[in-house]
């Protein structure tokens, strides 16, 4: 869901304290006005907002407000020429939407409360929040049935039907932009957000949400100061301490969630230094590392007890894989998140905190990948003369991971030049393994029990590669969403790069592979696709997914005839494998995994 606030009109009533500024500037308490609304988007876990004001004053909210990186959030502008009304205002969010749902606040409206959990469970239609008020017959009056249904809405009626007066929060889903198309002008000449409210009332979408703490709308001399009185109250910490001490600390205790950074080394002594440099000088204020060394034989393990005392290194004695090392140290671990990241890779300072960022948005977020980009290591090594910084390219590695209908699987823009085409933050099917944060929650909830009793986050029957395809698939059945944020910035000296995805392509890009990674990837696709697979897909799924294969396994049949051996073991484990299978929860429909299949 995406924010907006809208920071219009002329502010008469407040006159001529608005004389020569937007009224939403002025002081409340301790800070201007519009904080208020930002901070209650941004507690209900709204990051996109769109700032609606007039041209007057535009410039003095950029100025105050810049890009949102202050407040953790993005913001966007949009100019309401003249006073077209709330609802006219309102329109000028469309293509900020996107198609999304919106929450739209009053920028003059205070709230105390969090409204996460509404925005959380919002799907359509419309939602207004109600408070209880002495005075109802100076507001919208709204009456309501006792499962939240909205019976009417009158605007300052003589004889209330309740004392529950509507505030300026709403949340809407897309169709809103066609209905405000079809209002029309009230007395005052302006198209009323009540207009808009009663058109969804008409077609029974819309329903009422009772506002517990305080609210006020601080549209005269008076409100304002009582609205000033009331901040104090509400949002001061010293005074809220003396008062109430374990409330206090609930609402200034800010928690910053533990974030374990998970790295893998197998004689990977040249990439150690830069990597862990670059993670140790993230902006992330709860980051803890661990590496595991993977049996390695160079000088891995003599430059991470030399340089990097302080880093907790796990050493294995044999070299146990991918999936096996990140199991061990999740197993060792409690964070609220975990990073698993790749070892041949460098960092942004920001990358973590923005890759939480990401995910904190939504609570049904359990990942998030950011931009991945082509690192240079030759470059950075030899110091090249005309290399960028550190050997970073502009070729992007990946902006996550996509699924075609034929059940191949890409990194979306591999080998891409980036020029600001995966500058959206947008949800995808997964993101890369290289580089990714997952939700604990998210993890423990789609782990398997293996055979001693461990939990299995991912599935140890695949070695390498491939595993993260596997663990991204079963977090969508799960009902997990994948977050992309092109915010958080990383590099990747990859070894093998593909390149489009004809036919042709795809047999040049296998060539360019090592064996031993073609026979390890053939045997996961056919594990990961047994598990994922339904035979409930439509046709045109399981078509497409049969051609691919039968492709594929005929190019072995006569190319790499080698790989055949893998189908042998794939037939031992396929016990092991429906286990898995059955065990696996799938709380969405297939029709939703073949919306995020691609052509």
């Amino acid at each position: 869901m995406k924010g907006v606030i809208l920071a219009g009109g002329t502010g008469s009533r407040l006159f001529p304290s608005t004389k020569v500024t937007n009224k939403h500037l002025l002081p409340i308490f301790n800070r201007p006005m519009i904080y208020y609304p930002i901070e209650t988007l941004k507690r209900s876990g709204i990051r996109d907002i769109l700032i609606v004001t007039g041209a007057e004053h535009a410039g003095d909210f950029m100025a105050l407000l810049g890009s949102g990186s202050d407040f953790g959030v993005n913001f966007t502008y949009r100019i309401q020429d003249g006073s077209g009304g709330i609802a006219q205002a309102l329109g000028l969010a469309e293509d900020f939407s996107a198609g999304e749902s919106i929450g739209v606040i009053l920028s003059d409206n205070i709230f105390e409360e969090d409204f996460s959990e509404d925005v959380y469970y919002f799907d359509h239609g419309a939602q207004i929040f109600v408070k209880e008020v002495e005075d109802a017959a100076r507001f919208g009056v709204v009456e309501i049935d006792e499962d939240g249904t909205v019976k009417s809405i009158e605007e300052k009626p003589a004889m209330p039907k309740s004392n529950l007066a509507q505030t300026g929060f709403y949340l809407y889903d897309n169709q809103v932009f066609n209905f405000i198309r079809t209002l029309e002008p009230s007395k005052r000449g302006e198209l009323e957000i009540t207009d808009v409210n009663k058109i969804y009332l008409e077609k029974k979408l819309l329903r009422a949400a009772e506002v517990n703490g305080m609210w006020i709308d601080a549209g005269t001399h008076e409100s304002l100061l009582e609205a000033s009185i009331l901040a104090q109250e509400a949002f001061d910490p010293d005074r809220l301490r003396a008062r109430r001490p374990d409330l206090a600390k609930a609402k200034f205790t800010r928690h910053v969630p533990k974030v374990t950074v998970g790295v893998i080394t197998h004689n990977s002594e040249k990439y150690i230094e830069p990597c862990l440099n670059s993670l140790l000088a993230q902006d992330y204020d709860n980051l803890e590392i661990i590496v595991l060394d993977s049996a390695s034989s160079d000088h891995s393990i003599d430059i991470l007890e030399e340089k990097f005392p302080d880093i907790k290194l796990i050493e294995s004695q044999e070299n146990i894989g991918f999936a096996r090392s990140h199991n061990e140290i999740l197993r060792q671990t409690q964070g609220d998140f975990y990073a698993c990241v790749n070892v041949d890779m460098i960092f942004e300072p920001n990358f973590i905190s923005q890759l939480v960022k990401s995910i904190d948005q939504k609570p049904i977020f359990g990942s998030s990948g950011g931009k991945v980009k082509r690192w240079d290591f030759e470059a950075f090594e030899k110091s090249l003369k005309g290399a960028r910084e550190m050997g970073k390219t502009n070729f992007i590695d990946s902006a996550g991971l996509r699924i075609l209908r034929s059940h191949r699987f890409e990194d979306i823009g591999q080998g891409e030049v980036d020029y600001g085409q995966y500058d959206h933050p947008r949800q995808i099917f997964g993101a890369s393994g290289a580089a990714v944060l997952y939700r604990r929650k998210a993890l423990e909830d789609v782990a398997f029990q293996n055979e001693d009793h461990e939990k299995e986050y991912f599935d140890e029957s695949m070695f390498m590669y491939k595993e993260d395809v596997d663990l991204a698939y079963r977090l969508q059945w799960a009902g997990w969403k994948a977050h992309y944020t092109p915010y958080a910035t990383c590099y990747h000296d990859r070894s093998a790069t593909a390149f489009g995805r004809s036919t042709l392509s795809i047999l040049k890009n296998r060539a360019k592979k090592p064996k031993l990674i073609n026979r390890l990837s053939y045997l996961n696709h056919h594990i990961l696709l047994e598990k994922n697979f339904s035979d409930e897909y439509s046709g045109k799924i399981r078509s497409a997914t049969f051609w691919y294969n039968f492709k594929v396994f005929l190019y072995i049949l006569i190319f790499e005839t080698e790989l055949l051996s893998e189908w042998w073991k794939y037939f031992k484990m396929r016990s092991q494998i429906k286990a898995r299978k059955r065990a696996m929860p799938r709380r969405v429909s297939k029709a939703e995994i073949e919306k995020l299949m691609e052509s």
